[in-house]
Order: structure tokens, then sequence, then C-alpha cells
């Protein structure tokens, strides 16, 4: 079959890369420059490094096959990390059960009742039920009200932007289950896994390998619309029309809506049901090592950013040119003010904070500084909101839907993208 893709980032490549290894004649449209979508990369003094923070944990099955396929496995190195929590003014390691077990700010029944919601969540496998709670509700019953003052609402606060009433406790149940699967990574020498190169190692793969089975990508050729066309379908770029036996849309709902003819009007208007989150990231290339944790979980309500992700506790520096590399994350409702400030303001919007938390810091030490931003980033599912997900399948004959949106109750990161990315390769095919 002649199959078009929409978009390029993970979940477009891997389709090209399923579809491709099994004779399909695939072509891939990527409206930018470059491919890999929030798993793309910079480049900077002659090394890449990736735009966001991603890390593989050792349950990662199905990326990991993925990238033994490629043949790129040897360029995986896994390390053990440190997590911890930025709660009034102070730092707290929260790796192991140990350190969850004496954190200070909770007294001993409320750090048990912290450990019964994690194992209480690791042993519900039927979601379902979890999608007609809210998480606030769910997690006062299992942790008490105090460890969901302390801990688990500041962090939803800061996730979701201040606005989480509607948000189901299938959020919290997916990331715990998630979070252990780190453990099935110690056989491999760690925790987490990176790849050299970053991210962009992933993808060029994929790229290369789409193209050596007779596969096509075009970049900077933004699709404009697509209509059924004589059994198939037709994309239309600004260049061109191109017809397919079947397209896969990857892209973004508002921006898949946009490419629909108006006699679709009611299912243009049942996808608006899902909205999403907006995310910009100040990163700092620093000379030296900022912050103790990979990953730094903040209760603080003042600070900006959602967390301090530091990934070369897991990268190794030198891949990097010896630097550091330092994610502030901010993830914002549409709308936000914060979405629309100028880089510098950015920058100087998180520096005071960056420095109160970390008084060592001096602008001495910062080689490079970029802020990311990148429109609907993060689907937000409501309680009872499953029925508003759309289905692969749609109206338009033969031209079928795989975005983000559609992978909950999972989290999205690349292990789950390229799970259900495979199975929806099997329902293209059918």
């Amino acid at each position: 079959m002649r199959i078009g893709i929409i978009g390029a980032g993970i979940m477009g490549l891997t389709f090209g890369y399923y579809l491709s290894r099994e004779g399909h004649r695939v072509t891939l449209f990527e409206k930018g420059n470059q491919m890999g979508g929030l798993a793309g990369y910079l480049e900077f003094e002659g090394t890449t490094i990736d735009k966001y923070y991603h890390s593989i944990l050792g349950g990662d099955s199905h990326l990991l096959q993925l990238i033994d396929e490629l043949g790129i496995d040897d360029q995986l190195r896994f390390k053990g990390l440190k997590m911890g929590f930025y709660h009034e003014k102070d730092f707290y390691p929260m790796s192991t059960p140990y350190e969850l077990m004496s954190f200070p700010p909770l007294n001993l029944a409320d750090r048990f009742r912290l450990v019964y919601t994690v194992l209480h969540s690791l042993l519900i496998r039927n979601w379902s039920a979890l999608e007609e709670i809210s998480v606030e509700k769910w997690l006062i019953r299992l942790s008490g009200k105090k460890n969901y003052e302390n801990i688990w609402k500041p962090l939803l606060r800061a996730k979701f932007d201040g606005s989480f009433d509607d948000v189901p406790a299938t959020y919290i149940w997916s990331r715990i289950h998630r979070m252990n699967s780190i453990r099935k990574g110690k056989k491999r020498g760690g925790d987490n896994g990176f790849l050299i190169g970053g991210f962009s190692t992933l993808i060029r793969s994929l790229a290369e390998r789409i193209r050596e089975q007779k596969g096509t990508i075009h970049m900077n050729a933004a699709v404009q619309k697509a209509a059924p066309d004589s059994g198939g379908v037709c994309l239309g770029t600004r260049e061109k029309e191109l017809s397919f036996d079947r397209v896969i849309s990857t892209i973004p709902i508002p921006h898949f809506q946009a490419l629909l003819p108006d006699e679709f009007g009611l299912y243009k208007e049942a996808l608006s049901k899902i909205s999403y989150l907006d995310i910009v990231c100040l990163l700092l290339v620093y000379k030296k090592s900022l912050c103790a944790y990979h990953t730094l979980n903040i209760t603080d309500g003042s600070i900006p950013f959602t967390g301090v992700v530091e990934t070369t506790h897991l990268i190794d520096p030198r891949f990097v040119n010896g630097n550091s590399l330092v994610y502030f994350p901010m993830y914002l409702l549409p709308g936000s003010e914060i979405f629309k400030m100028q880089e510098t303001q950015i920058y100087q919007h998180c520096l005071p904070h960056i420095r109160a938390m970390f008084p060592d810091f001096t602008q001495d030490n910062v080689v490079k500084t970029f802020v990311l931003r990148n429109r609907y980033v993060e689907p937000i599912h409501r309680v009872g909101g499953t029925g508003e997900i759309p289905d692969v399948v749609t109206p338009v004959a033969n031209l079928f839907l795989a975005n983000t949106a559609q992978v909950y109750p999972e989290i999205l990161n690349c292990e789950s993208i390229v799970r259900f990315s495979k199975k929806v390769v099997e329902k293209i095919k059918a």
C-alpha cells in the first residue's frame, strides 16, 4: 500500500519504520526542518543536545527492542540516579524506600500512608474505576490530608498550572507504575538509560532505515488538507497534492482539525473536547553541576518551574563537551502570559528562583541559555472522559488518527509511543 504519514515526530517515524519494513511505500510529511518533534535536538558546539529531558527505563521493553532492531544498542548506557524534593527551602533525597520513610516533614503514620499509596497503586491493574474519580479525592483517601497538602497538591498544581480539579486518578496511578519499571534496569547497570548523542541517535536511525526501505521523508512540507479521494486520501501541501491508499495523522488534534473538509464539522467539533497543556522550558548549559539530583521535584508554589532536571547526572558530561545540562520546565495552560514572553524575559523570570534555590549559582558559569516552547504538549484528560478520546479510525475513509491524546492512560514517553504505534500498525494493516 501507499501510506502517507503526517508528522515526523517519534510516533510518525516509528510508523514509517514498521510499515516500510513490511514492504509498504511510506511517505512522511514534516512541517518543520527537523524530525523528532518533542524528542528533537539542538546543535551546540559540535554536539547534539536533547531539546527536552528524556531517559530510558529498564522496563521500556518496546523501545529497547526497537533500539536493538535498529542496531544502535551499542550506544545505550545505564546508570543509577538520585531523585530529590525541594520542600520549604530545603532539599531532601527521595530515591529509596528508606529515604521516603525518613522524609522529615511527615510523621511516621503519614510516611506509612505514603508508602501504602504507592503499593496500593501497583496492585491495581484495571484502571477503569480510577478514571471516574478525581486525583484529589483518590489521593486524600489513600494518603491522607497532610500528605496531600505537603506532597501531592504542590506537584499537581505545578504540573497543571494550578488547574487540576477534574484530573482523574489515573494520572498518578500511571506515573507510579512507570517509575516502578525503573527496577528492571538494575541488570543493565543502573536505573535509567540514555543513548550517546541523545534521542537524535534514535531519530536519525529511524529516518535512515525508512529511506533504506524505499520510504520518503519530506521536510518543510506542511500538510494543508486531507480529503477523500477515489477510495483513498489526498494530502495537499503548498507545492503539490498526492494520493495515498491510507493516511495516518500523528499531529496534535487542533492541527488535525484544520486539515479536514467542512463536511466533517460534527467530527471536528467532537475532537475539540480534548485540551492540552503547553510547555516553556529554560535550558542552561552550565560549566559544572548545579543540582545534586537528576530530578528535583518542587513543592513550593511560588517557584514558576515544575522541577529541575539535570540530565548530565545521567548523560556523561564528556558527551556534551564537559558541560552540565539543567532543564527548568514550566507546563502552562493555553493563553499563559509566560508562554508569550520573550526569551530574555523568561530567563529573568526564572533567575531569582534559581539563585534562591542554588546560592552557588553564578552567571559566569552559564555557557549558554536556550528557551524552548511548544504548544499542545500534554493532553488533559478529565474525570469520566474516556469516551472523549477519539478512535484511531476516523469518519474519513482510510484516514487514521494516531497521536499523543490517545496514549491514555499511560504517560507520554518514547516507550508508550512506540508501544501505541505498534498496536495502531496492526489496525491499519487490517
